[in-house]
């Protein structure tokens, strides 16, 4: 029989692994049980305490007496229903979550681990009630988290149902035990035993720090933060240049793949690191990569902040160009998985940290609203903001079907904790309706209209339950939602987002490059609210995420500039009028066109390619003004509209008296027609333009 890669990775684990003989023993006598009541376990504890290691030795242990095992790591999964119905449904190659759960229940018996359990906590009641329940009954399902099982777990039959299991530090035998397997010198082992207390994480970087300089005398057996302590020394022993540039890498990013790696330091030598780091005790394997500790990235990365800024700015910008380049050729669900990463470099913003809660986990997830949330939806917005609004948010729930987003409570009946309400503006029309807040949006369009084709959105009404439109768990699960939204609308041109006190909210805002926009505020009853605008025509969502990068991160010294974009400009239908003219008069003036608003318009980023300058651009105009104006040329009614435009403007004559002695018109009559042949071209213009 040939022997595996796998058996002999299985082994080395197996070889490495120490104590948690009691908690093997629960789970080898839960598995061989004929019948089990205990039907989810919970095994917790701190991070680095040792819980992904216990739980590769439950699948062991699955293995060696033939028992079925699927494992769902949850760092890699959205917390929502459909995310992890996906993961098991991968995870059993079926075709949909009936074929999985099928599969699973052709086994006698099968273990169903669930790793990381922290990461889909808002779940957390969703999965108690609902998930697991649709299980066959040969299941038993194996959950790893930080933390104790939610009071849930202990109502309603589960304190029977369900075993919790805490894992804690190992004692000196399993210490000593571990080192000697690691190769570290007795004659170390007591100092360690000292210094570690026993913390598994701990302990494997006291061996890797071994295994990177040697010797090392732990003598401070009290220090307040052993990881830190530990890291520290080693991070000394970490000599290759390019091996702490990894590092620094890794936890500053999500994840960490060897594509990664190749795009921030090259190809040659990307799968030598790769290696590297994934032989690092403290990094967790992931199907997309590895990810470090939490405790580790947060040490290492406050490590680099304080020691090189410039460095961390360096490390920012290049994973923010990685994600930004596979971001813009990905669609779906993908294009939102790197969206996250994009985000998470963001998360220690000083600037964005005091409008989020970063710490908070709510057990909730984000859903689309169903026909049924209509009343609750109306029950909610009239509780904080009266029965106007509601009565209004009902219009809109009926109007724009699929128009709202709810937040859902994962515990008991899934109550709705929250909801985010979006009116498509290019959609209504003044005549449709009286919100008050959408006829005074549309008003404010007027001097930068949507186009054909560009959609646009106000984000009126949002709020959680508790805490109406206040800082919390809730209000950030809103804000990243928004901006998801954002990067997946085809066309977007335009989004408004309204709020009940909008000089709280004005620092963020003006921050993220959101403009106030006094002219769409409103009021409904006794309540007036302000709103923020982005037209993403000017700044695209890619650009957008740039500048806030530029913003947050900026890098001190460039050996070369800023990458040149061609920006979009939003001009009024009077701004762009008077910029035609403008550059019929300056037709024959190259200075005078390359300061012209319309290089920037649609009109002219829409028709060339790529990263055009100056003088491309400029050339594009005056074709597109000579093509527009000789169709007036195509009509006999119209060919002395654009006589008058070619004698006047196009290859104008020293006066208009003498263009007009030159067409045998009076100076009246050819100004007549230049006037009109303007309005005509500038309408024609307009007309590509905004496609109306």
């Amino acid at each position: 029989m040939t022997v595996r890669l796998a058996d002999r990775i299985r082994a080395e684990r197996d070889r490495q692994f120490v104590g948690r003989s009691e908690e093997l023993r629960v789970f080898s006598e839960l598995l061989s049980a004929d019948d089990s009541s205990v039907v989810a376990i919970h095994v917790h504890g701190p991070g680095g305490v040792g819980k992904t290691t216990l739980l590769r030795q439950f699948e062991s242990v699955c293995l060696r007496i033939g028992v079925a095992s699927l494992t769902i790591d949850a760092r890699v999964l959205q917390p929502s229903p459909v995310s992890i119905q996906a993961a098991l449904i991968a995870a059993t190659a079926s075709a949909d979550f009936d074929e999985a759960i099928t599969k699973i229940g052709e086994s006698p018996r099968h273990v169903l681990f669930l790793d990381t359990y922290e990461a889909i906590e808002p779940l957390d009641g969703w999965i108690r009630d609902q998930f697991i329940p649709q299980l066959p009954a040969n299941t038993l399902v194996v959950i790893f988290g930080r933390k104790r099982p939610s009071s849930g777990w202990r109502l309603g039959g589960w304190q029977t149902l369900a075993r919790s299991l805490p894992l804690r530090n190992l004692d000196d035998t399993d210490i000593r035990t571990y080192l000697t397997g690691q190769f570290v010198p007795p004659v170390a082992h007591e100092a360690i035993v000292r210094f570690t207390h026993g913390f598994p994480l701990a302990m494997c970087l006291v061996a890797d720090t071994f295994a990177q300089g040697g010797q090392v005398d732990f003598v401070r057996d009290s220090a307040p933060d052993v990881l830190s302590v530990l890291l520290e020394r080693f991070l000394e022993g970490v000599v290759r240049p390019e091996h702490r540039d990894l590092l620094e890498l890794c936890a500053l990013v999500r994840i960490t793949s060897e594509s990664l790696i190749s795009e921030v330091f090259g190809e040659e030598g990307a799968s030598d690191l790769f290696r590297w780091l994934r032989g690092l005790s403290f990094m967790e394997e992931t199907p997309f990569g590895l990810m470090p500790h939490d405790l580790a990235r947060d040490t290492i990365a406050s490590e680099v902040r304080w020691r090189n800024p410039d460095r961390y700015s360096e490390l920012h910008h290049k994973a923010r160009a990685f994600y930004a380049d596979r971001m813009e050729r990905a669609t779906g669900s993908l294009q939102q998985a790197i969206l996250f990463d994009y985000i998470y470099l963001h998360r220690d913003s000083p600037m964005m940290q005091p409008f989020f809660d970063w710490n908070s986990s709510p057990r909730a997830f984000i859903d689309i609203a169903r026909p049924d949330d209509e009343d609750s939806i109306v029950d909610l917005v009239s509780k904080h903001e009266g029965p106007e609004s509601g009565r209004l948010a009902r219009f809109w729930f009926r109007n724009q079907p699929g128009s709202f987003l709810v937040i859902r409570d994962s515990e008991g009946e899934m109550g709705i904790v929250g909801l985010l309400g979006k009116v498509r503006l290019d959609l209504a029309s003044e005549m449709e309706h009286d919100d008050p807040a959408i006829f005074a949006a549309l008003a404010a369009l007027q001097t930068a209209p949507l186009r054909s084709g560009e959609v646009g959105f106000h984000f009126r009404f949002w709020l959680a339950a508790e805490g109406y439109q206040s800082v919390s768990a809730i209000q950030s699960l809103i804000f990243i939602a928004i901006v998801q939204h954002n990067f997946t609308v085809p066309s977007l041109g335009v989004t408004m987002l309204s709020f009940s006190q909008p000089g709280f909210w004005e620092p963020m805002f003006d921050y993220a490059l959101h403009r106030r926009v006094t002219e769409a505020d409103f009021q409904v009853g006794q309540q007036k609210y302000g709103v923020f605008s982005m037209d993403w025509r000017s700044v695209p969502p890619k650009k957008w995420l740039e500048l806030l990068s530029e913003q947050e991160a900026p890098i001190k010294e460039r050996a070369a500039g800023p990458r040149k974009v061609n920006e979009m400009l939003v001009l009024s239908k009077e701004g762009f009028s008077r910029s035609v003219q403008d550059a019929l008069k300056s037709f024959s003036n190259m200075n005078r066109l390359s300061e012209n608003p319309l290089l920037g318009s649609r009109l002219i980023i829409g028709r060339i390619r790529g990263e055009a300058d100056l003088k491309s651009k400029v050339e594009v105009l005056r074709g597109l003004i000579v093509e527009s104006a000789r169709t007036l040329n195509s009509s006999p009614k119209d060919a002395k509209l654009f006589q008058a435009l070619d004698a006047g403007y196009l290859r104008p004559k020293r006066s208009q008296e003498q263009a007009a002695e030159v067409l045998d018109i009076s100076i009246a009559t050819f100004r007549r027609h230049l006037k009109s042949g303007t309005e005509r071209l500038t309408g024609m213009l307009w007309q590509q333009e905004t496609g109306v």
